[in-house]
């Protein structure tokens, strides 16, 4: 893999500029209009203070994520000032996180993509950092922002082949999000799989997954020396995940704080609702590709058709066992989760089952827009992280599908013209203009809660 070259292209940083001064323009307008805590912030904004006052002794159980976002913003605050630990700065701090986001984007794109060119990498770069759930997220203080910052630059070092760094930097995300072990697995995998290609010249991306199977498979059983240094090379994601082990027999779980609603159901559905999520969120990147044209067509062919129809059915029976209607899916109407839900799964009981070709489409243009990249192990694997991040959550929450999102979007990026990644761009941009828009300008008050504003968000 190509190691990332710092010359940075003109057309690209005048993008950049372009970007964060218009980000910075919503911060300063989500600032002036929601002043106070708002969500989940009035958990994180008064824990942060009680850091950056030197309280560490003081936790709020209703937490379940580690402190590690308190621990980034008091870096700024301990150099300027503890007091300056307002909610405005502590925004502040995690949008500056969204513009070192930009420039991991750009490593990666650049890592991925060495022959692309300037405007294409330029226009990539634009919209993924727009893409809408992590960019309203970029300005309030939220998690989000520092979790998928580092295990983007955890992936981009281990491209760099800098494990030990990628490592480092992927035991530092899990003190952001406790899932983030499993997207540092996948990245020890990517990274021995890449290390087999190179060694061992198999598993191509035109194999089968039974045939780059029977090939690791063979060239495992010769424990040769090349094995020997894809073990060392794992070691230090291997750590991470011995230290993650550690955290879970201490804590006994993996949640801290309030465990209540956060308990782990099988909840398999989760990622149906994620391959229509990718497909609808990237449909200007992904229809010329995979249209639903091409999926038609492919169903003609008896094989396929027997396939689909095989994957249809154990999707219905996993929507009829493991649907999950958690409590605050239906009583929160802040969210955008709660109108999908109520406006669409709650309309009728069918339309659950009616939706199963969508899902089987979305998972068939998904493969097919990575399939020309990467290679079928590749791809079971982002599968099977993808669900054993989503499939035990219980909740319905956009911000969950964000990292898988990334991974998806970032390997089809060179299949796409830039013509279809600048509609991409737009299409987020109209997307953002609309939910931040609302969120500021259109608040509304709840019977029980009479002059509290409520706002609408991701």
């Amino acid at each position: 893999m190509a190691q990332c070259q710092w010359s940075v292209p003109l057309g690209v940083l005048t993008v950049f500029v372009a970007y964060a001064s218009m980000s910075y323009g919503v911060l300063q307008r989500v600032n002036t209009e929601v002043p106070l805590p708002y969500m989940d912030e009035v958990f994180h904004i008064p824990q942060a203070q009680h850091y950056c006052r030197g309280q560490f002794d003081v936790w709020d159980p209703k937490l379940t994520t580690p402190p590690g976002l308190y621990l980034i913003s008091m870096v700024p605050a301990y150099i300027l000032s503890p007091n300056l630990c307002s909610a405005e700065f502590l925004r502040t701090t995690n949008w500056a996180l969204s513009l070192l986001l930009f420039w991991t984007i750009y490593s990666l794109i650049k890592q991925l993509r060495p022959g692309q060119s300037a405007t294409a990498t330029a226009v990539t770069v634009l919209s993924l950092s727009l893409f809408p759930v992590s960019f309203f997220l970029h300005h309030i203080y939220y998690t989000d922002t520092a979790s998928l910052l580092l295990v983007l630059i955890s992936y981009s070092l281990s491209l760099s082949h800098r494990h030990l760094a990628a490592g480092i930097v992927g035991f530092l995300s899990l003190w952001l999000r406790q899932t983030n072990v499993i997207w540092i697995a996948f990245i020890g995998a990517s990274a021995a799989l890449r290390q087999i290609q190179q060694r061992a010249h198999i598993v191509r991306p035109s194999d089968s997954l039974l045939t780059s199977i029977t090939q690791i498979c063979k060239w495992a059983v010769r424990f040769d020396r090349d094995l020997l240094e894809i073990a060392l090379l794992l070691t230090p994601y291997a750590l991470v995940a011995v230290c993650f082990a550690l955290f879970v027999h201490v804590n006994k779980g993996i949640v801290l704080g309030d465990r209540s609603n956060h308990e782990a159901v099988l909840h398999i559905p989760q990622i149906f609702y994620f391959f229509s999520y990718v497909v609808g969120a990237s449909a200007p990147t992904i229809l010329p590709l995979a249209s639903p044209k091409w999926f038609v067509r492919q169903c003609t062919a008896k094989r396929n058709l027997m396939l689909a129809l095989c994957l249809g059915i154990a999707m219905a029976i996993c929507i009829q066992r493991y649907t999950v209607e958690h409590p605050f899916l239906l009583s929160d109407n802040r969210h955008y989760p709660f109108y999908v839900w109520k406006n669409i799964f709650r309309r009728h009981w069918i339309i659950r089952y009616a939706l199963i070709p969508l899902y089987v489409y979305a998972a068939a243009a998904i493969n097919r827009c990575l399939c020309k990249d990467t290679t079928s192990i590749w791809r079971l694997a982002l599968a099977l992280c993808t669900a054993a991040v989503l499939i035990p959550s219980p909740l319905l929450e956009f911000r969950y599908f964000t990292v898988p999102y990334f991974f998806v979007r970032l390997h089809i990026s060179s299949r796409s013209t830039t013509r279809a990644v600048l509609l991409e761009a737009l299409w987020f941009s109209a997307i953002n203009a609309i939910t931040i828009w609302v969120f500021i300008n259109r608040p509304f008050t709840w019977i029980s809660e009479p002059g509290q504003l409520q706002r609408f968000m991701w």
